[in-house]
């Protein structure tokens, strides 16, 4: 855990936010962002890591835990033009009178909201908020899967939700992530919500991953599937032509969504 609350320095701060917005960034983009020696930043990532706000690795820093994902309320603000932007193309692959599952996830809350032109759609989602964004819609019917309330982020989850989830079958499953490998493997913090993510892929017909570029930076521990799981990938950037190649074979349909 961080030793204070906000690091000291502007230097040190625009670092911090810089890694957050972006997953990952090596010590040579930080020097040229902040128009500073390479050694000036590697002496920088030491002290933030230390302090528990970074982590180092060769070359550059990331996020600093691989088993506890950032607080919801930092969640909902840190790259928020881009998780709307996916949410917008996202909505676009989706037609009036769907059937959709929805889960946990700050992206899957803006596709929720970009939802707002469609009509008679059904959903069945695991995430209060989306369920609290699409309430008002009198042409909508949302299902909320039954299980505990996680209060830190309204997700739903446990054999309750689990065995709700797996009692229907959508035509499309819009699931978000908390880290991608570069070999393709989906990953996220939380078992619980794993196991949720999992009966989605299952029970739909059609899985659409959103996820903003800074996952590529993010090693959670839990594995949910892969690359073989998905049928749709929304970013806001194109990944490495190596991702894009895993893509390719594994017949997922790649869409960029610029913020």
């Amino acid at each position: 855990m961080p030793t204070q609350n906000l690091p000291t320095t502007p230097r040190h701060r625009k670092i911090l936010m810089l890694v957050q917005t972006r997953g990952y960034m090596s010590n040579e983009d930080l020097a040229q962002q902040l128009d500073v020696a390479v050694q000036t930043i590697r002496r920088d990532v030491n002290l933030l890591a230390n302090q528990g706000y970074l982590a180092r690795h060769h070359g550059g820093a990331g996020l600093p835990s691989s088993i506890e994902n950032i607080a919801y309320d930092e969640r909902q603000v840190l790259n928020q033009r881009a998780k709307d932007a996916i949410g917008r193309m996202a909505a676009e692959l989706v037609p009036n009178r769907s059937t959709i599952f929805i889960n946990i996830g700050t992206t899957t809350e803006s596709f929720a909201r970009a939802l707002n032109e469609h009509r008679d759609l059904r959903v069945v989602t695991n995430n209060l908020h989306v369920a609290s964004i699409l309430s008002r819609r009198t042409d909508f019917r949302t299902v909320v899967a039954g299980g505990s309330i996680r209060p830190a982020d309204g997700g739903i989850v446990g054999a309750s939700a689990i065995e709700s989830l797996e009692s229907f079958r959508a035509e499309f499953g819009v699931i978000g992530i908390s880290g991608i490998e570069e070999d393709g493997t989906l990953l996220d913090f939380d078992l619980d919500e794993i196991q949720c993510a999992r009966a989605i892929i299952r029970h739909s017909r059609r899985v659409i991953l959103l996820a903003d570029h800074t996952k590529f930076g993010r090693h959670p521990m839990g594995r949910v599937g892969d690359l073989s799981d998905i049928d749709d990938f929304v970013t806001d950037q194109a990944p490495s032509p190596e991702f894009q190649a895993r893509m390719a074979a594994a017949n997922v349909t790649l869409h960029v969504a610029r913020p």
